[in-house]
């Protein structure tokens, strides 16, 4: 156990908050008992709470959705400890030092408020500039040049949300933060949320329109563009050179690929391919969007 803490201080931070949340220490073992659930395997010493992309060992890891089970493998390989949704358990029936809980999501709110994670004050780089009332959390990392709209609030708890077992719900604490690289411009009165474990990305060169909304978790990749009033739930990967319309919604945990366009009023609902033009609701493919509605258009009385 010593010998996992010394490791975790040696651990590089190149991210506005710890990549591994710490935690107790514990046995896995202990958890179960005292949250409930069932384990595979044979216990383990646990020192923190990472993302399926940094958790190693000594972690415990969440696996919460099915389009995470690649990467919660390849963290299981590093040697890390899963907490998994029932829901979830045919997938990792082959897996050792599983904690499979039927309210995981729960379990992950409760270990998360009880972290005693420190909140830094936010980092601005130089030739930064903030306009009138924006508002800076703890945890959040601005790069250079960075151009902040009157209004804007940066590192806000995400949208998220945990029913536990007696049906009542709970916040999920966001302790990720989020970094802003550099020459990002981002309008008035946007918001973006800090994420869970990791945090809220924004890459180099990334412009938001006023009144955009970015959800825990989020990542948007260098030089996308995003117009006013739209908003990414939680979880969103944009690519690369992104154009995206105004009032745009993408639904939690989409994909969107390098080079992508997405018309204005579009609801995304899944992933989109890079390079493709997508509109409508759901969003489909722009050509076929217009050839629907003109076959609409034919059909309807004069």
């Amino acid at each position: 156990m010593r010998l996992l803490r010394l490791l975790r201080l040696l651990r590089p931070r190149l991210l506005p908050s710890p990549s591994v949340i710490p935690l107790g220490p514990f046995t896995l073992l202990s958890l179960v008992h005292r949250f409930g659930g069932d384990l595979t395997g044979l216990d383990r010493d646990l020192c923190g709470l990472a993302s399926v992309t940094e958790a190693t060992q000594g972690d415990l890891t969440p696996l919460l959705r099915a389009r995470f089970e690649p990467a919660a493998r390849q963290a299981h390989g590093r040697g890390a400890c899963l907490l998994v949704d029932s829901s979830l358990a045919s997938r990792v029936r082959d897996l050792s030092h599983v904690w499979l809980h039927p309210f995981a999501p729960w379990v992950l709110a409760e270990l998360l408020a009880e972290a005693p994670v420190l909140s830094p004050p936010a980092e601005v780089g130089e030739g930064t500039t903030l306009a009138e009332h924006v508002v800076l959390s703890p945890r959040v990392v601005l790069g250079r040049r960075v151009s902040i709209g009157a209004g804007s609030v940066i590192g806000r708890p995400g949208f998220g949300w945990a029913t536990g077992p007696d049906g009542s719900s709970r916040a999920i604490p966001q302790l990720g933060g989020v970094l802003v690289e550099d020459d990002v411009v981002i309008g008035p009165l946007c918001t973006v949320d800090a994420g869970t474990l990791g945090p809220t990305i924004l890459r180099r060169g990334v412009r938001l329109d006023a009144h955009v909304h970015v959800g825990h978790n989020c990542v948007l990749g260098e030089g996308t563009m995003v117009a006013a009033q739209s908003g990414f739930a939680g979880s969103v990967q944009i690519g690369r050179g992104v154009m995206v319309g105004g009032q745009v919604g993408v639904a939690d945990h989409v994909t969107v690929g390098d080079g992508a366009r997405i018309a204005a009023k579009s609801g995304v609902i899944g992933d989109v391919p890079a390079g493709a033009t997508v509109a409508g609701y759901p969003a489909v493919a722009r050509m076929r969007w217009l050839r629907a509605l003109g076959h609409l258009y034919r059909k309807a009385k004069p």
